[in-house]
């Protein structure tokens, strides 16, 4: 009888396991494969403004890494606000001018405009909404205004050898970047003008003069 019981208790393992082996496996979560990694092979720069005199890159180029306003915290730019203007060429005295004649005012414009909006964005005003569209045509006003008075403070220029994505010698191309200076003093009299301007073609209210008027009054603080 025990003989008989073990033999039944074998035969019901198998079962199971049989019966385990039969059903079919559970669907796996589909899982996608990773996205392709493009590498990137910077450039290298192949000579520079300074190569034949042994000169190194000037104190403003590492601060211009960081923006303008970090060339404006240099001790040779106090009280003046910076442009940093670049551009790319074929050849250098191409890239040069570029810089200087078309891009230095198209970037002036659209740098002061930013900075302009920003500056809205953090007004403490209240409600916003009374000069919304006051702010909105002062920032397009500033972006089509030329600006007067800005002068090329100091260039610099590398000859860089770019590369494919798989790491073969590309283009070789001449990198400028200039930065560009205006006094504030002269800035400020400026875009107060435009400021003023985009007020005067807004229908008023005392609310929304009053909230105009706070603007204006500190706007430049940390412009």
């Amino acid at each position: 009888m025990r003989k008989i019981l073990g033999i039944f208790v074998v035969l019901l393992s198998l079962a199971v396991v049989i019966g385990c082996a039969s059903k079919p496996a559970a669907p796996q979560a589909s899982v996608n494969p990773p996205a392709p990694t493009v590498k990137a092979y910077p450039p290298q720069i192949i000579e520079h403004k300074g190569t034949a005199f042994g000169q190194d890159y000037p104190k403003w180029m590492s601060a211009a890494l960081d923006g303008a306003k970090a060339v404006e915290k240099l001790p040779d730019y106090a009280n003046k606000y910076i442009v940093v203007v670049q551009e790319d060429g074929a050849d250098l005295t191409g890239a040069q001018l570029a810089a200087s004649r078309l891009d230095a005012q198209t970037t002036i414009a659209a740098l002061i405009s930013t900075r302009v909006k920003d500056t809205f964005a953090g007004a403490q005003v209240g409600d916003k909404d009374k000069i919304e569209t006051y702010m909105e045509r002062a920032v397009k006003s500033v972006s089509e205004a030329t600006f007067t008075g800005f002068t090329m403070e100091s260039d610099w220029w590398a000859k860089l050898q770019t590369f494919t994505s798989d790491g073969k010698a590309d283009k070789q191309v001449y990198r400028v970047i200039q930065i560009w200076s205006i006094d504030q003093d002269s800035l400020k009299q400026q875009i107060n003008a435009v400021l003023k301007g985009a007020a005067s073609a807004e229908p008023v209210t005392a609310d929304k003069q009053k909230a105009m008027d706070l603007v204006q009054q500190s706007f430049f603080d940390g412009f």
